[in-house]
């Protein structure tokens, strides 16, 4: 029995290996990526700076599909951390209305199916001034509203996990309507039960210790390399092939079976990014 193995968040640039980490990434056993933006060098503020950024994205996903026969879901939006350089530059009020419309954007680019969720978006991982980390949950907030209405998942970049800090964020995903399950904490830690994220949906760091331990809980979580694709850091966060590395050992180890891999690789991304979106980029639409 064969399975699948989908890695929740990778970045490729040009810069870096492109199509040959994805081609590493498929040879290892991958079959399914979510494909995240990363924001383009150049002036935040410049008009057209989110649309050059979703574009490209755009237009790697394509290739690399084409080239591999991968299915790669794409989540596009603005950074979090480009707020500050932006404020740093015009100001925060200025920085948070391009941001929100960066946001906006995003969602009409999902609406239009040229992507499947937004992302990554949320609030800096680290110290902030308040008026920041409040425009930040403002602008967070907005990614939620736009992603409920356009049916999408939102990828969020924020702080390091902890229970207290998850219940915060699905109480904001209340406030916007917007589907706890469907709200995806990347670069989540081994907090995979109800009661430590409060419904929000784990996309864990496939460290060896994290994902065994995350097994060791139940099914409901994603694996994630965020594998950047810079030549200066190769394998940086982790490697490419490492979702499919650590799926074999889970298996091979008794932690989990097949089964359980189809739940973690298939049934999981359908739930969080829809069926609907998986099935087309397995088409190749």
């Amino acid at each position: 029995m064969k399975y699948p193995v989908f890695d929740n968040h990778v970045h490729l640039q040009r810069s870096g290996r492109f199509a040959d980490a994805a081609d590493e990434f498929m040879r290892k056993g991958g079959s399914a990526m979510l494909l995240v933006n990363l924001p383009p060098e150049g002036n935040p503020c410049s008009p057209d700076f989110f649309e050059t950024m979703y574009s490209e994205a755009e237009k790697i996903r394509n290739e690399i599909a084409e080239r591999t026969g991968l299915t790669v879901l794409l989540a596009v939006g603005p950074y979090p951390v480009t707020l500050i350089e932006m404020a740093e530059k015009e100001g925060l009020p200025a920085a948070e209305e391009k941001m929100t419309a960066g946001v906006e954007l995003a969602a009409s680019h999902v609406l239009d199916g040229k992507a499947d969720a937004i992302g990554e978006v949320g609030r800096p991982h680290f110290p902030v001034s308040q008026d920041i980390m409040e425009a930040s949950n403002r602008i967070m907030a907005e990614c939620m509203r736009r992603a409920r209405e356009v049916s999408c998942a939102v990828v969020l970049h924020t702080e390091d996990p902890h229970p207290s800090m998850m219940t915060r964020i699905a109480e904001l995903a209340d406030t916007a309507g917007m589907d706890r399950g469907r709200v995806v904490k990347h670069h989540c830690t081994d907090l995979i039960t109800a009661e430590e994220n409060s419904g929000i949906f784990p996309s864990v760091k496939a460290t060896r210790e994290l994902v065994r331990s995350s097994a060791a809980k139940g099914a409901r979580f994603m694996m994630e390399t965020d594998y950047i694709d810079d030549p200066i850091r190769p394998g940086a966060v982790l490697g490419i092939g490492t979702v499919p590395k650590r799926t074999k050992e889970l298996i091979e180890s008794g932690l989990f079976d097949e089964d359980i891999a189809w739940k973690i690789h298939d049934d999981n991304p359908s739930s969080v990014y829809g069926a609907d979106r998986l099935t087309a980029r397995r088409s190749g639409n």
